[in-house]
């Protein structure tokens, strides 16, 4: 069973203020300015990875264990976004945690600077993942660096980005090509697909290793496990 996080407030049970929001977004503008897209780039990855490295460790006997656990909001991956099992090997952010940031920033400040579209530009360009927002690349390490720290049947879960919506709705998917094998592997069809984006803010391929054995659920049905994935 999952350990306990101490001190880890559920994402759902966390509020926004106006004046950090603001000041979250001019603090990643001077950050470019001073560092360029790649500074920026290089930060949000860091911020990322390091909320995770502060993580406990989970071990769960089964997947259906895991399932029970995201579900219940006690999992490492629930913790700051609030992510749900949807279906097959997919795990789904429902409101993007920054969301209300992005409204309040425009809302006061105006719209983004070019800045926060060039480091998207910039990551999508440097790996297979699949941002639309600048703090897509802070979700994206920390999930990355995260499954790391959450074994399942004796091995660790892995995971790859295959969709994002950013807070004006604009689609963002993995590359055509590489979204065909992410969805196949991820045991959902195309369908399901356009039903999830239209439903959730992200959909991340949570799976376990092959050779570990998969039990319950629409991704255990058949006894088999999903196929490795290597993305960035």
């Amino acid at each position: 069973m999952a350990q306990e996080a101490r001190g880890v407030v559920a994402a759902q049970e966390l509020s926004t203020n106006p004046f950090v929001d603001a000041a979250m977004f001019l603090l990643l503008e001077d950050i470019a300015e001073k560092q360029g897209v790649e500074g920026l780039h290089d930060y949000e990855i860091a911020q990322g990875t390091a909320l995770a490295q502060i993580m406990p460790y989970e071990n769960y006997a089964t997947w259906d264990d895991f399932v029970a656990s995201v579900n219940e909001g006690r999992s490492i991956l629930c913790a700051l976004e609030g992510m749900v099992y949807t279906a097959g090997y997919c795990l789904a952010t429902p409101v993007c945690p920054f969301r209300e940031a992005y409204a309040t920033y425009i809302r006061t400040m105006g719209e983004l600077t070019p800045s926060h579209q060039a480091v998207v530009d910039y990551y999508n360009g440097k790996t297979m993942n699949a941002a639309v927002e600048s703090t897509c690349l802070i979700h994206q390490a920390f999930r990355k660096e995260v499954v790391k720290r959450v074994t399942v049947a004796g091995g660790p879960v892995q995971y790859a980005q295959m969709m994002c919506k950013g807070y004006n709705s604009v689609l963002q998917f993995a590359p055509e090509g590489w979204l065909n094998v992410l969805v196949e592997r991820a045991e959902v069809n195309s369908t399901q697909l356009v039903m999830f984006a239209r439903q959730y803010a992200c959909l991340a391929l949570i799976y376990i290793p092959a050779g570990a054995q998969a039990s319950g659920g629409e991704a255990g049905a058949t006894g088999e496990t999903a196929p490795e994935v290597k993305a960035d």
